[in-house]
């Protein structure tokens, strides 16, 4: 399918096509440009230092258009990853001791300020692209982060991974003092979990209203048996961050322990959770539970549809989700595809009856890592892919909703080792896409085609 560079403009003309399931818009004046903000029209800009080793991006925007970034720290340049040792007979280590980077990017600037740490001692942070940190900004300039961190259980003296919670009020000038988001575990599972972990609350989630409700949410292993199934807690608060609710139990011990939560709000009181859900015969299943009251009460899990895979062992996948004026949408990988890949489905938000799936990109021979943002009725949808050659990043606009979709667009990133997209929305309607390209972070503007006529 034919590519085209993200800051370039593009003429094509109205050809009916068909790319796997999905209806294709045919676009009159397809436009994608950067924001007047940066630097050069044709280029991305790196958000971390060359000489340090980035990984998994994440990226939000507050209303004055300041771009904000985390990702984590891995170390120098040509040094390994800092783990735990290999324990019980040679297995792998479960622990890691990374970094948190936090940089912003205020409009007009050149590119991002220097980073800062938010993790208050070095290797204080559980760093993998499979339990990614999550930022996110409310309309008051607030900037809230989670995280996932190493320390001690004062329980049990065990070494245990948890989710930390950290604000700023003074638009990323300085974070607070990091907040432990779980309670302490009793128990010392290290037998279960192994690696060097006797307890993990972590692939955290979540989402911020515009009013500042913060929404937490994480996989516990608390109450963990043999079937290796964790819990899914929650956790609020209602007043920016400045004080949480007690911690919520959502789900039993019937959650893949090691794919990431992801959540998503609308309005001042509908909140949304996916969480992949083991049921039958190990069978991985995406679901996504729906808040009306603002995080008072959920409805049952509804699942996502698509082939069942049922696999011997976590997939570490990450689900994405967005909403569109009165849907919500959902997409995640699959691994009993054929081929294996991310499918796409949506699903009214009053009823939450979801319609048959589509692949989001059937040309590819395995897709992954999926990001999802929206801009009323535009959706936007990122990933990493390999198509014929190395992996790279693709994303494809929908202008109505999710009803239909524009072409595969591959992102231009030269020769570097590319992945693990991430999405913002600015105030000014554009996307925010960052990447990690040979671990360095980039980052740069997306717009969103002018016009469009859907051919069906």
């Amino acid at each position: 399918m034919a590519a085209c560079n993200t800051m370039q403009t593009k003429h094509r003309s109205a050809v009916k096509r068909s790319c796997g399931r999905f209806p294709i818009v045919a676009v009159a004046a397809m436009l994608f440009i950067v924001g007047t903000s940066a630097p050069h029209a044709a280029e991305s800009v790196a958000a971390s230092a060359a000489d340090r080793r980035a990984q998994a991006p994440v990226v939000a925007v507050t209303k004055d258009g300041t771009v904000h970034a985390i990702w984590f720290d891995k170390g120098a340049v040509g040094e390994a990853d800092r783990k735990g040792a290999h324990v019980d007979g040679g297995r792998h280590s479960h622990q890691a001791f990374a970094d948190l980077r936090y940089a912003r990017w205020l409009p007009g600037s050149a590119g991002f300020s220097d980073s800062i740490r938010i993790n208050p001692k070095p290797g204080q942070v559980w760093g993998f692209s499979i339990s990614r940190p999550v930022i996110a900004t409310d309309d008051q300039g607030r900037i809230h982060i989670v995280y996932p961190g190493n320390g001690i259980s004062p329980k049990t003296g065990k070494s245990v991974a948890s989710s930390f919670y950290s604000r700023s009020i003074d638009g990323g000038q300085t974070f607070g003092a990091p907040i432990q988001l779980n309670g302490d575990a009793d128990e010392d599972l290290s037998a279960l979990i192994m690696g060097g972990l006797a307890q993990a609350q972590v692939f955290t989630a979540m989402a911020v209203s515009e009013q500042g409700a913060v929404h937490t949410f994480w996989l516990d292993t608390r109450g963990m048996t043999e079937s290796m199934r964790a819990a899914l807690y929650y956790r609020r608060s209602d007043d920016g961050g400045a004080h949480f609710e007690d911690e919520v139990r959502l789900q039993e011990n019937d959650q893949c322990p090691c794919c990431q939560v992801s959540a998503v709000t609308e309005g001042p009181s509908s909140l949304f959770v996916s969480a992949r859900q083991i049921t039958g015969d190990n069978i991985r299943t995406p679901s996504v539970m729906q808040s009306a009251d603002g995080g008072e009460s959920f409805g049952a899990p509804v699942e996502t549809p698509g082939t069942p895979w049922r696999l011997e062992g976590c997939p570490l996948k990450l689900a994405a989700m967005a909403t569109t004026p009165d849907t919500i949408h959902s997409l995640v990988h699959n691994g009993a595809e054929d081929p294996p890949g991310l499918l796409y489905a949506r699903a009214a938000q009053r009823d939450m009856s979801f319609l048959p799936p589509q692949k989001i990109h059937p040309e590819a021979a395995v897709s992954d890592s999926p990001a999802m943002a929206s801009i009323g009725d535009t959706l936007l949808a990122a990933w990493h892919a390999k198509v014929d050659g190395p992996r790279r990043i693709f994303y494809r606009f929908s202008l109505d909703g999710g009803e239909s979709f524009l072409p595969v667009q591959t992102l231009s990133t030269g020769e570097s080792s590319v992945g693990y997209p991430a999405l913002a929305t600015t105030p000014d309607r554009r996307f925010v896409l960052a990447w990690q390209a040979n671990e360095v972070i980039q980052v740069k503007f997306v717009d969103p085609p002018r016009s469009g006529v859907a051919l069906r």
